[in-house]
């Protein structure tokens, strides 16, 4: 599960500009790299020879050659898929695709996105989670932008259930409300990249009242992780400055989907009989 692939994407944020540029071409170009010298690697990122052999031995190679190898076994592994080639950017969207490209393509990122979030689950991370929610007096659905929609989908997910789950999409009264949180209490934050201001503003809030907070988010060592735990992993494959991809909404919404059948199965019997009681609250609503 942790190959050298995965590594790139979750040590992303602790990359250098220049490593950067290397992490990026690698995630696109990962079968080419195989046949490069150093020299050429540098050239096409535009980056010195120096920034390649530090951006290896920061993922714990022992230089360039190691690195190589390490990428091949990834892309020949299973995890690692071979004709949809799971890092590459041959899903990619361009202007002057036909339609039918179009919907293959998509159909392609969003299923590689269920794929790796599936790959990347780690059932300890979840049984944590899922312990921190139900074990909580009130649960808090937090994000930012797309993210804070995402989180309205756990919210409303998780209220056909129970009523402790809420949602609170403004920034300021997030913040309000993290202050007066306390160790009884969660909050499910979602953020892509784990690096906005306002998630380690929240962490910090929830740290100081001993409040948990599990985040779900692409990048484990971002910033805005060193607040939570558990973590969990969505699997899209996206720079980390990209907003509004689909494909990152649905592997959240499919950890979402997993913490909340993990959730129900602690309690059927309840879970069986509260959702009886929000369905018959809606027959009314029925034409």
């Amino acid at each position: 599960m942790d190959n050298i692939l995965d590594r790139v994407i979750q040590n992303y944020h602790f990359f250098t500009r220049s490593e950067n540029k290397v992490a990026d071409y690698i995630l696109k170009a990962k079968q080419e790299i195989q046949s490069m010298t150093i020299s050429e690697l540098a050239a096409n990122c535009g980056v010195a020879e120096a920034t390649v052999t530090r951006f290896c031995r920061s993922l714990g190679c022992k230089g360039f050659h190691d690195f190589k190898m390490a990428v091949a076994l990834a892309v020949l592994s299973p995890e690692g898929g071979s004709a949809s080639e799971r890092y590459g950017m041959c899903g990619e969207v361009h202007a002057e695709d036909s339609i039918e490209e179009k919907c293959r393509k998509l159909c392609y990122i969003g299923t590689e996105a269920l794929q790796q979030t599936c790959t990347l689950i780690e059932p300890e991370q979840i049984r944590a989670a899922v312990d921190c929610l139900f074990q909580a007096r009130c649960v808090y659905c937090f994000g930012q932008g797309n993210s804070s929609i995402t989180a309205m989908e756990a919210w409303g997910r998780f209220s056909s259930v129970t009523h402790k789950f809420h949602w609170i999409s403004d920034v300021h009264m997030q913040a309000y409300t993290a202050s007066l949180l306390g160790p009884q209490d969660a909050v499910l934050y979602f953020s892509f990249s784990g690096a906005t201001r306002e998630l380690s503003e929240i962490g910090e809030l929830l740290r100081q009242n001993g409040a948990r907070m599990i985040l779900i988010t692409r990048f484990p060592n971002s910033p805005g992780a060193s607040y939570a735990s558990p973590i969990l992993i969505c699997g899209a494959n996206e720079g980390p400055l990209q907003q509004g991809s689909l494909s990152a909404k649905i592997a959240q919404l499919y950890l979402i989907d997993v913490l909340f059948n993990e959730y129900c199965s602690r309690d059927l019997e309840r879970t069986i009989e509260n959702r009886a009681k929000t369905s018959n609250s809606l027959r009314s609503k029925l034409l």
